[in-house]
This record gives C-alpha cells, structure tokens and sequence, in this order.
C-alpha cells in the first residue's frame, strides 16, 4: 500500500475510536437526563434453541464452505468477482507479515500506552481473510499464515481487553476485532488438513476467554444503562459473546446472548435499536457510518443463529428488515421519516436525521458528510430475507446494484466485507438452510 493510502486509512480507522469518545460532549443531552422509554412495553420474545451446536457454525457453516468452493471453481458471478476483491486485499497474504503479537491488548492510548489497535486489527483480519481463502480453496499456505497469527497471540497475550483511557471502547475492540480471532478458528478447529491440532486450538480458545470473556459480562451486567453506550456497542458485544459460545460449545453463553438480543433493557437490542413502524435506527439521527454499524452487527448476530436453527431474523415482524430498508433509502438519496427517538443511556438524543454529520460540516470538522456511503453490510441480510425467504428488500437491491461486489470494511475497522462472496447464495439456494 502507498504511503499516502495507509496514511488515509489510519485517519479513517481512528476515526471509529474518536468517535465514540466524542460522543460524551454531545450538545443534544436532554437537559433533565428522562425519558419515558422505561415504560415501554417489554414482551418476551421467544425463539428455538439448538440442543447441540452446528460446527464449522460460527457464521459459517458447511454449506457456505461449499458454495465458495463452487464459486472459485466456476468463477461463479457475481461471487467470484467478490472472491477476486478478497485474495487480492493486502491482508489476505500468505507473506504478510504481523505487527504483534502483544502482550497486552487495549483501546486508545494513555498511560504511557501507545495506540496499537490499528496493528492488531490487521493482524486478526489478516488471520480471519487467511482462514477463509484455505476454506475456499484449500491452499495450504492461507491456513499455515492464519495458525502462525493465532499461536503467535494464543503464546503472548496476557490479561483482559481493556481501554487505557478509561472508558468502554475495548468493548468495540472485542466485538469489531477480536471476533475475527473467532471466525478463523472455528474454521480451522474442523476444516481437514488445516494443521490445528487440540493443542492449539485449545490454547486459542483459552486466550479468547481471558481476554474478551470477562470484559462482556462486566459490560452485560451494567444494570444502569447510563452507564452502558449507544446501540452499536452493545450490537457487537452480543455477536462476539454468541459466536464465542458456539466455539467454546457454551450453551449458556450463546443463550445469554440470543435473550440480550431479544428481551435485554439494552440499547443494541432489536426493539430499542429498531423502530418497528418506520425502520428508524437508535443511530439514524447521528450518521450514516454508525448506524450502518448497528445493524450490520445485528444481521451479523442473526446469521451466526441462523446457522444453529434460532431465527433472530425473522423476530418483530422481521423489524430488522425495516432497518436495512430505511437506512439504505435514506443513503441513496431518498427521503425518510424521521422522528425524536431516545436512546438507554439519555445522553445522547438527536432531533434530526445526520445531525451529527451535519454538525461537523457544518463547523469544518468534515469536508463531506457520509450519508451514501455504503458498509460492506447488505450482501448477509439480503440473501436472508430475499434470496432465502422470498421476502423483498428493494432499496437494499438498488444499494448492491451499485455496489456490488462488497469490498472490504475499509476504511471501518468493524466489518469483516466480502458480502458478496461470503453471503450470496444466488443460483445456490439448495445448498442453503
């Protein structure tokens, strides 16, 4: 990569991380810090639980496995052009080369602590990318470079995830980084041939708890949601600690997860993140690139159920659904419905769809907003609630024709990309659940 381009990826990364640190000066802070959404009606949600867990099951699933085996065989379109994007990025070299491992592992910098979550998020998708090529194609080299990250931090790592600025962006570090530790593994514990032994795959596995286990349920357990974060926060730790407890086969861990999704006094839980009549998101009226976020986690989480038999999809009257299609409306130009809608913590409350963005255009801190600015997000929920289910997404359509095929998260740290390959299962849909 040129210099000026990894320049411009580092800003765009790092702008995830101030972002979030940001948003504790926002102006829009009712001034008596209420709402009236503790009053909601709560009705339990009720979904079917696996009796065992489906391996490789950790969002992808045997079928999945096949299909690209397909694609990359046919030169399938348009999943193999999806395909091409994947082998040729940067981090999906069999020679790349690791930044860490490090000891120890953290968000932001304080402390004497210098910011490294830009390293190790290369690493962990470099691991992820790595993992998926062998599963695709069955080259050697890909899974050798994907063991070689894995058992490089399984031997190094020490402690918990934390922030070493205080506040809870090792959170997002868990479910928007370390999760990809988690899609690699599980891939390779039960691809043949991968060359992880019980050892290894064990000593991961024992990594993955210390360092990601503790900080969740500590998150989790914040019975005070003013002391939790907006909705995306809370997406990606449910989708991490689900798809963890498929790896470890923790029943407890994945239930715990789904009934957060489902029922939790939780700002990432579907009823509040979702409004059920418009498609409204909790982060619509902040920007485009966190909201796309929310509820690409969300879908993310759906799809990792999906593959154990719990349809999270489908739960609200498919409210998820509603999600996509407002936001992608609204991203390609169309007008859209917006209404004041309070958020778990009451400290950050927007009275106007992007005020955010606009807010910082508006003072110079922007050159352009981000609304239409695709994430790679909508390949994954499409090819559920279309190409599965026969249910209809069309401005979520006309947001892959003009993208399609998904690229990488670049420059958004938290997404894994690739959607079109990953997901689409058009021409293939008897090889899906």
């Amino acid at each position: 990569m040129k210099l000026n381009d990894k320049i411009k990826r580092q800003i765009g990364l790092a702008g995830v991380i101030i972002a979030c640190t940001l948003m504790a000066s926002c102006k829009s802070e009712i001034v008596d810090g209420t709402t009236d959404i503790d009053n909601w009606p709560l009705v339990s949600i009720d979904v079917t639980y696996p009796e065992e867990f489906v391996h490789p099951g950790v969002l992808f699933d045997q079928n999945d496995i096949d299909r690209w085996r397909s694609i990359v065989q046919n030169q399938t379109q348009p999943q193999y052009g999806g395909f091409e994007i994947l082998l040729n990025d940067e981090l999906s070299n069999p020679n790349y080369v690791m930044n860490g491992p490090y000891e120890q592992l953290y968000s932001g910098d304080a402390d004497g602590l210098p910011s490294i979550y830009l390293n190790f998020a290369d690493d962990f998708a470099a691991a992820c990318q790595c993992a998926i090529i062998f599963a695709a194609t069955g080259q050697q080299r890909y899974a050798s470079k994907s063991l070689e990250i894995l058992n490089a931090y399984a031997n190094t790592v020490r402690g918990e995830m934390f922030s070493a600025t205080g506040n809870s962006d090792h959170i997002l570090m868990i479910g928007n980084i370390a999760v990809k530790l988690v899609y690699a593994t599980e891939l390779l514990r039960y691809l043949p041939d991968s060359g992880m032994t019980d050892e290894m795959f064990a000593k991961v596995c024992n990594m993955l708890r210390t360092l990601c286990v503790g900080p969740l349920d500590e998150f989790f357990a914040r019975t005070d949601p003013k002391t939790k974060a907006v909705g995306n926060f809370g997406a990606s730790a449910m989708n991490s600690y689900l798809c963890m407890g498929i790896l470890f086969d923790n029943m407890d861990m994945y239930r715990k997860a789904v009934d957060i999704y489902l029922n939790g006094y939780e700002s990432g839980s579907i009823r509040y993140y979702i409004d059920g009549e418009t498609g409204q998101c909790q982060e619509s009226g902040r920007d485009q690139t966190h909201a796309q976020l929310g509820i690409g986690m969300l879908s993310t989480l759906c799809e990792a159920a999906w593959k154990q038999g719990t349809d999270l999809y489908g739960v609200l009257d498919n409210r998820l659904l509603r999600g996509y299609e407002y936001t992608a409306k609204y991203n390609l130009g169309y007008e859209v419905p917006f209404k004041y809608m309070p958020e778990l913590t009451g400290k950050y409350n927007w009275y106007e769809i992007d005020q955010v963005d606009k807010e910082e255009l508006a003072n110079g801190d922007r050159t352009e907003g981000r609304r239409g600015k695709f994430s790679p997000i909508y390949e994954r929920a499409y090819n559920h609630y279309v190409t599965r289910i026969g249910d209809s997404m069309p401005y979520t359509k006309e947001v892959l024709d003009k993208i399609r095929p998904e690229g990488n998260g670049a420059p958004d740290i938290a997404h894994l990309g690739f959607g079109t390959f990953l997901y689409c299962s058009e021409g293939f849909q008897k090889t899906d659940k």
